[in-house]
């Protein structure tokens, strides 16, 4: 393993040094569509790129919404599942999970053209990889040491990989079944999770100094997940699922008491702060089924709510470009 991740570490320095970061992806016969009034309401959109997840050509692919030119381009194309992007410290590369093996793996890919390289290369299942702020580390949940029946939810721990290096291992000793996302501290000290099932419901904290688990909200048999990758210093932001559907809220950790992000009614599961921190990128199914979704631009203050990503392809999980791309 050791070997291989070395081999892989030089490959990534091979493309990074290779590959220009600043032209566009070539077009492709199947796109998800934007709302244009979205560039009216949404400041971020005029200054910041994102990328999501979409359908529209019948598999799961991530995309690439940019800014410059208000367009968006195709990011992944190939026959596999490819899902939760999440960008390097500098925008200069995405981490995603995908389907290209037999399982699903941590791949990363130098922004626009680098060819994507399998980080984890594991037989067993690799997903939601979340990039740390300090751009040093990814952190992935794994069934490597569980095993998994091959249907239902996937049981497993958390691993960190250090991307500009060989260290690859677990850091959390009690297996639970597949959290939604994976959240860092600002200051990558702390890893944020959730945890359901066993009694156990609720969203826990990770210091990875000390290596000790606190559970900082329970949620007793309820359904909750992390909403956010990037929530502000001192918060976790959640989501839940209600008598109403699924609620954002913003968990703070000083006193505990949660305060709701997303719109009003309907079920808003993924959430992504813009670098200025002024809007939030919130996934919303569009039916109490929930096989539907939509990316919509909401205001942190609350004043607008305005679909980006509308049409009936399944549009979800968009994270902000950081600042600077």
């Amino acid at each position: 393993m050791k070997s291989i991740i070395n081999q892989t570490v030089v490959l990534i320095a091979t493309l990074l040094s290779a590959c220009a970061t600043t032209g566009e992806l070539p077009p492709d016969s199947a796109f998800p569509t934007l709302n244009a009034e979205s560039l009216q309401v949404c400041g971020s959109l005029q200054n910041h790129d994102f990328a999501f997840t979409s359908s529209a050509d019948g598999a799961n692919q991530i995309y690439l919404y940019q800014s410059r030119t208000a367009s968006i381009v195709k990011v992944t194309d190939d026959d596999a599942d490819n899902h939760w992007a999440t960008w390097s410290e500098d925008g200069r590369m995405l981490a995603f999970q995908s389907t290209r093996g037999e399982e699903r793996d941590v791949l990363i890919k130098v922004m626009p053209d680098g060819e994507a390289v399998n980080l984890s290369q594991h037989i067993e299942q690799d997903l939601v990889p979340s990039w740390s702020p300090n751009g040093k580390y990814i952190v992935f949940y794994s069934s490597r040491d569980v095993t998994w029946p091959g249907t239902g939810p996937i049981g497993g721990h958390l691993y960190v990989m250090r991307v500009q290096g060989s260290a690859l291992g677990r850091i959390q000793t009690e297996p639970f079944v597949s959290p939604s996302m994976i959240a860092w501290s600002p200051d990558s000290t702390t890893l944020f999770y959730a945890r359901y099932g066993a009694g156990k419901e609720g969203i826990y904290a990770l210091d990875l100094q000390s290596g000790q688990e606190a559970a900082l909200l329970a949620l007793q048999d309820r359904y909750p997940g992390i909403a956010s990758t990037n929530p502000a210093a001192g918060t976790v932001d959640y989501n839940v699922s209600t008598n109403d559907g699924v609620v954002i809220y913003q968990l703070s950790l000083a006193d505990g008491l949660s305060r709701r992000l997303s719109p009003e009614g309907g079920h808003h599961f993924y959430a992504n702060w813009s670098p200025d921190r002024s809007d939030l990128l919130i996934t919303t199914a569009q039916d109490a089924a929930r096989q539907l979704y939509d990316i919509r631009c909401v205001a942190a203050d609350g004043s607008y709510d305005v679909a980006v990503i509308d049409d009936l392809t399944d549009a979800r999980s968009a994270v902000w470009r950081p600042s600077g791309r």
